[in-house]
């Protein structure tokens, strides 16, 4: 059955994301508002609630060596440790080198006991459940009502292999509007205006025009360079939407259209000719490449370097993920003690771009990028421990201790029950206990019962307000139909064929030959792993 997903509302994204902890999406149903996204008044831990047993849960986090030591008075750390009897022991990974993390531990059978990724859209996820590596998360979560509440959404059905759930999805949008926020560009319009620009861009070529200028005219003398990113696999989330919407998804869950035989098809191989649709995107990035208006060290700049050139100047714009939340704890709070200027005064970020045929789009994702695990290793004593925790941070009582610290300390409480953070430490929970960073994004990103009118922002007003903006705007768009019947037929195969889109794209855009001969090997590569096959193979189970 098709989907559109215009019909769906929910409520507004809560844009209050850390800096650095948002990177790229993958995509799966989409279908439904996530119902069981919210939390309940429970405040007590669930499970067996015996704790007598001291357990060490190590625990793979973004950044998280940081986050968890180095601080011996973090009372939220000791809070949680001493409430379930625990000691977490943290095993660093980064946004630059997670999945290969990730991939080197699974070979080696030493996964930590918990540990994030973003693999359930990719065929990793179903070889590691197939080989054991990963704990099955219970069917029954009785005994640990909040996370049963939370595990209760559309979301669910892409944790599974074989009907068996096995990981736990970390929830980040509330609705597909709000899917917008995931990637943004950032562009320096002071710039832009002394190279004698004087209209926002509102199409690539708008914004190709208005980088040339800024780079020929060199306002600063720094030689400005290009848009850079915060890695180079952001740029299909943003570019796709030019010529294909529904395309920027890898690993195995990619979108399903119906081709011209009354059949369906990969979105990412649509059009006359197979990949037809696709061409558009790659001439455009292919120019944008060529003449400079991406600069020429993207693939190599990693997530800080990307930052810090773009902070100091050297790029005349910066591809984000996070929203406009994220590029101010990245970069915004610390542009006036360089520039003496507000960070919004000299930077601007585009609105929805229009596509090929002056349409306004954007990349259609999953609600929930990334996802928790747990070892196959740990026993079931541990994995009660994790999923009493895991329950805890989803109740009211868990979700204020790890976003907002303690009470008296880094947040007070009015009389009408709103949180309030002014008056308190330095007026952001985080920088009194450095625990938070991995705590309140451990389980979700965006607990349903978290609200503006109970909960502040961190986050300067007029960056959430930019936010709500482009939500707003999304919300007025059409949204392409697709099959997803298609995607949850071909994921229940456990092929082991999956797209490449990122290394398609920067082949693509980087490459000597031309865009056609490139694109053609790609597919002709395809077809040899069994593109052609698995087309045949869907469109018999969902006939």
């Amino acid at each position: 059955k098709k989907k559109n997903l215009k019909k769906w509302t929910a409520l507004l994204l809560i844009s209050v994301i850390t800096a650095g902890m948002l990177a790229g999406c993958g995509s799966s149903s989409g279908s439904n508002s996530p119902e069981g996204s919210g939390v309940t008044d429970t405040s007590s831990a669930s499970g067996k609630e015996d704790f007598s047993e001291h357990l060490d849960i190590s625990i793979a986090f973004w950044d998280v060596e940081s986050s968890l030591t180095g601080t011996s008075d973090d009372k939220v750390l000791k809070t949680l440790e001493d409430k379930f009897n625990v000691t977490f022991v943290p095993q660093n990974i980064s946004w630059d080198d997670y999945e290969q993390k990730l991939q080197l531990w699974a070979v080696s059978d030493t996964l930590p006991d918990i540990f994030m990724g973003a693999s359930r859209t990719t065929a990793n996820f179903a070889k590691w459940a197939n080989e054991g590596l990963l704990k099955e998360i219970p069917a029954d979560l009785t005994a640990y009502p909040n996370l049963a509440e939370y595990m209760d959404s559309p979301e669910l059905s892409t944790c599974q292999v074989g009907g068996k759930t096995y990981c736990i999805f970390r929830q980040t949008y509330t609705d597909q509007a709000s899917t917008v926020l995931d990637r943004e560009v950032a562009y320096r319009w002071d710039l832009a205006q002394e190279a004698g620009i004087t209209k926002e861009p509102e199409t690539w070529d708008e914004f190709r025009d208005m980088i040339q200028a800024v780079m020929k005219a060199d306002p600063e003398g720094k030689g400005v360079q290009g848009m850079t990113a915060k890695g180079y696999k952001l740029m299909s989330g943003m570019f796709f939407p030019y010529s294909m919407p529904l395309g920027a998804v890898s690993g195995v869950t990619f979108y399903w259209v119906e081709d011209n035989a009354g059949g369906y098809i990969p979105v990412y191989f649509a059009g006359e000719e197979l990949g037809a649709e696709a061409l558009p995107t790659w001439n455009l990035l292919r120019e944008m490449y060529t003449e400079g208006t991406i600069e020429k060290d993207i693939a190599v700049t990693t997530s800080t370097q990307a930052l810090e050139k773009f902070l100091q100047g050297s790029n005349a714009a910066i591809l984000i993920d996070g929203s406009a939340t994220n590029i101010y704890n990245d970069v915004g709070k610390y542009w006036e003690e360089i520039y003496s200027e507000s960070f919004l005064n000299d930077v601007k970020f585009l609105n929805i771009m229009k596509d090929k045929d002056g349409n306004k789009r954007w990349p259609i994702w999953d609600y929930a990028w990334s996802e928790s695990y747990v070892s196959s290793r740990v026993d079931e004593e541990k994995m009660d421990r994790i999923l009493s925790i895991y329950d805890y941070l989803l109740s009211r009582e868990g979700v204020l201790l790890s976003r907002c610290g303690i009470e008296g300390e880094t947040y007070g409480v009015d009389a009408d029950g709103k949180i309030n953070y002014e008056g308190y430490g330095t007026g952001v929970p985080e920088e009194t206990y450095n625990s938070i960073k991995t705590f309140a994004y451990l389980v979700s990103w965006t607990p349903g019962m978290e609200n503006p009118d109970e909960f502040p922002s961190a986050i300067p007003q007029e960056y959430v307000d930019i936010n709500n903006a482009h939500v707003a705007e999304a919300r007025t768009l059409e949204i392409p139909e697709y099959n997803y019947d298609c995607t949850s037929a071909y994921v229940g195969m456990e092929s082991d064929f999956a797209l490449n889109v990122e290394d398609d794209m920067l082949n693509i855009m980087t490459g000597s030959e031309t865009v056609e001969k490139i694109w053609n090997d790609i597919i002709s590569n395809y077809k040899e792993a069994g593109l052609e096959d698995i087309i045949k193979q869907v469109n018999a189970a969902v006939k």
